[in-house]
């Protein structure tokens, strides 16, 4: 007798329209129209320069009523410098009648099964905590946690949320930022001239910089009844706002930064040269102009633009990030660089005093990296913020066949060897 919940391996192609309506109903990020489904289809079944998706669909009872599919998409990744065809898992959704245990598992045990004979070296995805209980028992392996990093560059829309806080909320909250921002900024300008802003005079006196934004900013909140755009408000926000744009060029200046900086739309040549010569981690996804253009620049339902920071003298391409902008906050969604070193710090400065010029207010992205590298983050002015409550947490987690290699088997269950961006968990 057939089992309640069933799944086999589906040619997309031969099923565009139902997969079409499965990810519209179950995925879609609000509503979309019919062409943009269509095109989107389009894009994730035919464009991918690494090749189609393999999709899964699922099936309940002996009618084999369609209940759910998924699929991933394949990513060309180096792991120890060795060319790897990996499976990115995307297009998971199971109708809302049927959104148990049973159902998704069925689909996820036969795709994590079958990703061998259809064509690629191992799987890796995203789910929430709630998911994760699913991939695990189709033996998914969790590698790391990721974590939201957030960056203010100005003050004003946060002290507006304060102003409007309770008076204990405010002092406690006043304290703490002042406090983040001074140990920031200390950690990220070694150069004695400007630490001395920073640094206090004595043991135990209050550092200058850190006594004058406090005073400002307590000014600014001390009355629960103060308005947001109260002249104290208005005038705490310019000084924190210039104090940051301050310590971003100082951090600037003491590396020594000789580059300029451009943005465009699509990547181009420079992009293939600056992956020809950079793979600065154990794990990379390639990044070719074609890849990121697919990735980015081609469905347009969200506008992505490149940063691109350049060698001042031959114009060399040295790094780039990838990002977007909803509701005036820059959510970056790549960033790669010749080295993950003292670039990488650059072009994330840069990057920032860009965004902080053009007007927007703060710069977000969600990472997944070795545990050390928070500390270089939190030097650089990034703030750890939890997911949404609906969210809870994002995994990132591998399933490697038995048959896989040993020695890259051990780089990738490392979490050390994982340097992952938004862009490359998801689609």
């Amino acid at each position: 007798m057939e089992k309640v919940y069933s799944a086999a391996r589906v040619q997309p192609d031969e099923h565009r329209g139902v997969l079409a309506q499965l990810w519209k109903e179950n995925l879609a990020h609000g509503e979309v129209s019919q062409e943009f489904v269509e095109r989107r289809m389009r894009w994730f079944q035919e464009q991918n320069p690494a090749g189609p998706p393999r999709t899964w669909m699922g099936f309940h009872g002996p009618e084999r009523e369609i209940i759910g599919s998924g699929s991933f998409y394949p990513r060309d990744v180096y792991v120890s410098g060795r060319k790897l065809k990996a499976g990115v898992l995307g297009d998971f959704g199971v109708t809302k009648a049927h959104r148990i245990a049973g159902a998704a598992m069925s689909i996820q045990r036969e795709l994590a099964k079958g990703c061998r004979d259809a064509g690629v070296d191992f799987l890796f995805g995203f789910p929430n905590k709630a998911s994760f209980p699913i991939f695990q028992r189709a033996g998914y392996k969790k590698i790391a946690d990721s974590t939201i990093w957030v960056r203010p560059l100005m003050a004003a829309y946060k002290l507006n949320e304060l102003a409007a806080s309770s008076a204990g909320e405010q002092h406690s909250t006043v304290s703490a930022v002042v406090q983040r921002v001074a140990e920031r900024a200390a950690s990220a300008v070694p150069h004695p001239r400007w630490r001395a802003l920073w640094e206090p005079a004595a043991p135990g006196a209050p550092a200058p910089l850190t006594q004058a934004l406090s005073s400002a900013a307590e000014r600014a909140v001390q009355r629960a009844t103060v308005k947001p755009d109260n002249a104290l408000v208005r005038a705490a926000g310019r000084a924190v706002d210039t104090s940051m744009a301050l310590r971003d060029a100082a951090a600037l200046l003491a590396r020594g930064s000789r580059v300029r900086t451009e943005l465009v739309d699509a990547a181009d040549h420079r992009f293939d040269e600056l992956w020809s010569r950079a793979k600065p981690s154990p794990i990379v996804g390639e990044r070719s102009a074609q890849f990121l253009n697919w990735r980015y620049a081609q469905l347009g339902n969200v506008r992505y633009r490149f940063f691109c920071m350049l060698d001042r003298h031959d114009g060399r391409l040295l790094g780039y990030a990838v990002y977007s902008v909803r509701n005036n906050k820059v959510e970056m969604t790549d960033v790669f660089c010749e080295d993950s070193g003292p670039l990488l710090d650059a072009l994330l400065l840069e990057f920032c005093r860009a965004m902080r010029r053009e007007g927007h207010v703060s710069v977000g992205m969600l990472l997944v990296t070795p545990p050390a590298f928070s500390a270089r983050l939190r030097a650089l002015g990034f703030f750890s913020r939890p997911h949404p409550p609906t969210v809870g947490s994002r995994w990132l987690i591998v399933h490697l066949d038995p048959s896989f290699p040993d020695e890259l088997r051990r780089v990738l269950l490392d979490p050390d060897s994982w340097f992952m961006t938004d862009g490359e968990l998801d689609v």
